[in-house]
């Protein structure tokens, strides 16, 4: 327990440094434009890549081999055990802890998944996203659970004919690729296998129709199927030109009820990487004769993905998770951050309304928004029972059902946000303290790389565009007065407690001991001397103390 919470504040920490470290960084460009340097070397606007895929040649890889052959060994409904890693994109998305559908990791940061999965809770606060899953309600080696920053679904996604079945999760930190997580490939223009072309589908769905969710990752391989095929098995009225049919005419091997927002996966046969085709969307039954799954096609929409994942920090509304988010950072932090976030809100101002006034309207409405937001955070969301029913009553009769809400997951419940950091210890201010005392202890050095410029530019921009000089002195602050969380590798964002030896002969006034404590923190091993307690209630105030001591063994 002291392990996980430690781990908590160092994400914590680290997120705290990026946010601080992207508003240097965009105040910097911003007076860069101001000077008309738009075209000398820009940096970059974000110290981790957030969007698109990782480096080129590192998507789509699997985790282990495949097995030999080419005929399909199972089926997700009652078939084959996919090994565990065999899928490193595959992720599970969750309502307070619940499995309600897949998802696939295609960037760092991102996942996509479909869009029915969210029914009428679109509450990212209530969402989390589960990363190197393979057995549900039991730990492995990988696995980890992730905050969802951000849902996106798609702006033409029609709840009653499926078409834009497709969303995007943003996710609360980026994820640096392992062997059990990595993103797939997406597809890079609008060719697609041609009909035949055996690919892959996985997930935690049914084993049979109205059946219990499996309790492993479940794998299947099925063939592309034709538009024409798909028609004529299905319908017209019922098939978009932005869903794809694949799966046997003679049923039997299919992907069913908790498999919606899964991958369809195709390897390419001359890089040998998997590439996302399909996103699980809906059908007819599961497995049966003349119904093939259906999904939606993501070559339809990569322009939509590219320009999601793509797009700058500030251009979007503020998510309630950015939101709430403010009230974590240091008090000083706090304002800037909140005027940042609430300056999206005067884009709505018209031209005849002040400066003053659009400044207050902006206020305002963001204020409004993070009420909203609060609120949001003490709702419970909709049970999968109840998603389920949203769906299929809105939906005209002659539609399948769509293949999330399986079962329910017995997991525990995820906490509201607010109380994210109560759960880490009774005690939030203490929290914050430690986290101030290991930044504050640290000397700002204002140093700035700049690029080698002519001494005659050099000497106009001392002149002229004195901001350009402050904005990077405070990148160059802001690098050196975080660095000590900056330089710890995302595999590394950890804190564990290996060994704490308590001499029982030291107990003080407040019910404490000294003890020697031995941990590994951001992948460093460290020792130190602390205080900790022995029943459950000095254990849970000795827990700040502890975790405040193993970052400042991290910052020296």
């Amino acid at each position: 327990a002291l392990s996980s919470r430690g781990t908590l504040v160092l994400e914590a920490a680290l997120r705290n440094a990026l946010l601080a470290l992207e508003r240097a960084l965009s105040e910097q460009q911003r007076q860069r434009g101001a000077c008309g340097l738009w075209d000398v070397h820009q940096p970059a606007s974000r110290t981790h890549p957030s969007s698109r895929l990782c480096p080129p040649g590192s998507c789509g890889r699997r985790g282990v081999p495949q097995a030999n052959g080419t005929a399909p060994r199972g089926r997700i409904m009652g078939g084959s055990a996919a090994p565990r890693g065999a899928w490193p994109w595959l992720v599970s998305v969750r309502l307070h802890g619940e499995l309600m559908c897949g998802g696939v990791l295609v960037g760092r940061s991102w996942v996509l998944t479909a869009a029915h999965c969210f029914g009428r809770n679109r509450n990212e606060l209530a969402w989390t996203v589960v990363v190197g899953d393979h057995e549900l309600g039991k730990p492995g080696a990988g696995k980890r659970a992730v905050a969802v920053r951000r849902i996106l679904p798609h702006p033409k996604f029609n709840p009653k004919t499926f078409h834009g079945d497709l969303a995007l999760l943003e996710l609360a930190v980026p994820l640096a690729p392992s062997p059990t997580v990595s993103p797939v490939c997406l597809p890079s223009g609008s060719a697609e296998p041609s009909p035949g072309t055996p690919c892959y589908i996985a997930g935690w769905g049914s084993l049979y129709e109205e059946g219990p969710a499996a309790d492993v990752v479940m794998e299947a391989q099925v063939p592309l199927l034709s538009q024409e095929t798909c028609q004529g098995a299905l319908g017209k009225d019922l098939l978009t030109s932005a869903m794809f049919c694949a799966g046997y005419l003679s049923g039997g091997i299919d992907s069913c009820q908790g498999d919606s927002g899964g991958p369809l996966a195709c390897e390419d046969p001359t890089s040998h990487h998997f590439v996302l085709y399909g996103i699980t969307s809906w059908g007819d039954g599961c497995g049966e004769r003349g119904k093939p799954g259906v999904y939606t096609r993501v070559t339809a929409f990569t322009d939509w993905l590219s320009l999601q994942m793509d797009s700058a920090p500030g251009s979007r509304e503020p998510s309630c998770f950015d939101l709430l988010a403010v009230a974590q950072l240091p008090p000083e932090q706090q304002s800037p951050e909140r005027a940042r976030l609430c300056a999206f809100y005067s884009r709505s101002c018209r031209a005849p309304q002040g400066r003053a006034s659009c400044a207050r309207l902006a206020e305002e409405t963001c204020h409004a928004r993070t009420r909203q937001c609060g609120e949001l955070g003490d709702k419970p969301g909709l049970g999968c029972r109840e998603g389920s029913h949203f769906w299929t009553e809105d939906r005209v009769t002659s539609l399948p059902l769509s293949r999330h809400c399986a079962s329910r997951w017995g997991g525990r419940q995820l906490p509201p946000f607010a109380e994210l950091f109560g759960v880490v210890g009774p005690q939030l201010q203490d929290w914050v303290e430690a986290l101030r005392t290991v930044a504050g202890g640290s000397h700002l050095v204002t140093t700035w790389d700049r690029e080698q410029l002519p001494g005659e530019m050099q000497l106009f921009l001392q002149v002229s565009c004195p901001g350009l000089n402050a904005s990077a002195a405070r990148v160059g602050a802001v690098r050196d007065l975080y660095a000590w969380v900056l330089r710890v590798p995302q595999a590394d964002l950890a804190m564990t407690f290996q060994e704490i030896l308590v001499d029982l002969g030291s107990k003080n006034t407040k019910g404490l001991y000294r003890a020697q404590v031995r941990a590994t923190v951001g992948g460093r091993p460290t020792a130190f001397t602390g205080l900790v307690g022995l029943d459950t209630d000095t254990l849970a105030r000795s827990m700040p103390g502890l975790v405040a001591l193993a970052l400042e063994a991290l910052k020296t």
